[in-house]
């Protein structure tokens, strides 16, 4: 779970740090207070898109540290263990910067992380419910997903199934069609291959001859200079009074007394082999200066060989390896595109092979989809009938428009609503309303939940349109998902927030000038008057708080 929430310079938080605990915590406070702005804070924290419009005005840079609990999350830990991040101490700390230049830092447990690794994880701790999710149920796109979701141990490995067979399929495929839709463009695709092999055959390259290239003509455009110095090294190396004579005369000289003293017969043998290390570089360099000879002609034909070369990699690649990997490439794909007619009769028989292992996983897929929604659609009318949607029922329609291989199914599924007695079952989009729609969200979102791992759920003002007595059920369900699960909600109900373990207010004051936002934790007193406050009574209304404490009293109470 979230052991701990550190908020710095976000919108209107300057410094927030919160321990929210186990069981069911609301957030209640004025509207524009900064409710929402939390759930901000635990988005960035989440990998979600970090703005700079959440630095808080007159500040450079913005903050959020998030401690999870992952003791009892066997995959995130493993996970961690493989990126050698695993604290040891059961936690994961999670630190998220932003400034105003617009870059964002991400560390997990001190080691900077990528956003898509970090959600990788982080999606397996928390799911957050927006306020305007519910809305995202009018696009029949996301039905599958919640299909998916509710049976997702069941489901997962029949896609991954599916999804494998057709990667292959697609494989075969395009080693048919050689990537193009016509035989026209496979034609096209044959010509400019054979282009480009001629070309670059016809240019006889070698991997190491674009550095010799460039080393003689080095040589060769500098003859002169080389030629100088060669000669002038060579008179002072070899004269009567050049380094080597005199060097041999030393030699001699410190050969004379060798014999007295092993210190002088160590010296004579030094200098001795250094006479005939200088005397052998003597030659080397006489030899050079005999080969230095000015080839102009030979300076024309490698500097059109290095144009011949440069124009390949201008085309082909970066090196002249690379214009060779490219070579080895055109003649693999070209003699795939021009194999012959047993060949393709392999592929072809492959590819059929393919379509009918596909045809079978993806009917297999459509069944336990269909018994997932069958069973989902059911256990969420229950909980619409707790929601006050007494006549509600939820269907699943399921519709397959192309039966050639793709990825994650053929399957195209609309969930379907009948919100009153005799009304038959129509898309969400035609028949729910918003209120509708969020107890529908809420139900399915209680029934996933009983399926799945994680541990936090999030609620951000998610009871846009309910009202009275199923606000009082919404409050009783998040009770309810709480006993094994932390749920955090941002709500205005009081029938809601009477339900909660725990209850922060939110509110914002001045302080040096500027606006800022705060929050506590209230007391059980406090409790009572935030809800009076939240039912619109006066502040000094004793009959609004005794009913708020006996609306507490009565949530304690409550089981379903």
């Amino acid at each position: 779970m979230l052991e701990r929430l550190l908020i710095e310079n976000v919108a209107l938080i300057e410094k927030l740090d919160l321990e929210p605990g186990k069981g069911f915590t609301v957030f209640t406070g004025e509207t524009g207070a900064g409710k929402s702005i939390i759930i901000d804070g635990i988005n960035l924290a989440l990998g979600g898109r970090g703005s700079r419009e959440l630095i808080s005005y007159g500040k450079q840079k913005c903050r959020v540290e998030a401690v999870f609990d992952i003791a009892d999350q066997p995959e995130v830990r493993k996970l961690l263990e493989e990126k050698g991040l695993d604290s040891g101490d059961g936690t994961m700390t999670v630190m998220r910067e932003l400034n105003l230049a617009g870059k964002s830092l991400c560390r997990v447990n001190g080691v900077m992380l990528p956003l898509n690794e970090l959600k990788e994880m982080t999606n397996r701790l928390v799911d957050v419910h927006g306020q305007h999710e519910h809305q995202s149920l009018l696009d029949e796109k996301n039905h599958l997903g919640v299909i998916d979701a509710y049976s997702a141990e069941t489901i997962a490995p029949l896609v991954s199934s599916a999804d494998k067979i057709y990667s292959e399929y697609a494989e075969v495929k395009n080693k048919l069609n050689s990537g193009f839709l016509s035989a026209e463009e496979r034609e096209r695709r044959i010509d400019i291959l054979n282009y480009q092999i001629n070309e670059i055959e016809k240019a006889a390259l070698s991997p190491d001859e674009e550095d010799a290239i460039k080393e003689e003509l080095g040589i060769l455009t500098n003859s002169e200079r080389i030629s100088e110095s060669l000669n002038s090294a060579s008179e002072l190396l070899a004269n009567e009074s050049g380094a080597v004579p005199l060097l041999k005369s030393a030699v001699d000289s410190i050969g004379s007394i060798s014999s007295i003293s092993e210190r002088y017969g160590e010296l004579y043998s030094r200098l001795n082999d250094i006479y005939y290390e200088l005397e052998d570089a003597a030659y080397s360099v006489r030899d050079m200066r005999l080969g230095a000879d000015f080839d102009p002609r030979r300076i024309d034909e490698l500097e059109t060989r290095l144009d011949v070369i440069e124009g390949l990699k201008h085309k082909y690649g970066r090196t002249v390896k690379d214009v060779l990997d490219f070579l080895d490439g055109a003649r693999n794909e070209l003699e795939e595109l021009t194999g012959d007619a047993a060949k393709r009769e392999t592929l072809e028989k492959k590819k059929k092979e393919l379509e009918k292992e596909y045809s079978e996983a993806a009917a297999k897929l459509t069944a336990a989809r269909k018994a997932s929604a069958d069973k989902l659609c059911a256990l969420a009318e229950e909980q619409l009938k707790a929601l006050g949607m007494k006549k509600a029922k939820l269907g699943a329609e399921f519709k397959i428009t192309d039966a050639a291989p793709r990825e994650n199914g053929l399957d195209e599924v609309s969930l379907l609503l009948s919100a009153n007695e005799g009304e038959p079952l129509k898309p969400l989009s035609k028949v729910a309303s918003g209120g509708e729609l969020s107890r529908i969200m809420l139900a399915l979102k209680t029934v996933i939940t009983e399926a799945d791992g994680i541990p936090t759920l999030i609620f951000d003002e998610v009871d846009t349109g309910i009202s009275g007595t199923t606000a009082n059920t919404v409050g009783l369900r998040m009770k309810h998902i709480a006993e094994r699960h932390q749920v955090l909600c941002v709500t205005h109900l009081p029938q809601i927030a009477a339900f909660a373990t725990d209850h922060y207010l939110v509110s914002k004051h001045e302080e040096a000038g500027k606006t800022v936002t705060s929050v506590r934790l209230l007391s059980e007193n406090e409790r009572a008057l935030e809800l009076a406050r939240i039912m619109g009574a006066e502040p000094d209304s004793g009959a609004a708080v005794s009913h708020a404490s006996e609306l507490i009293k009565k949530a304690r109470e409550a089981v379903i």
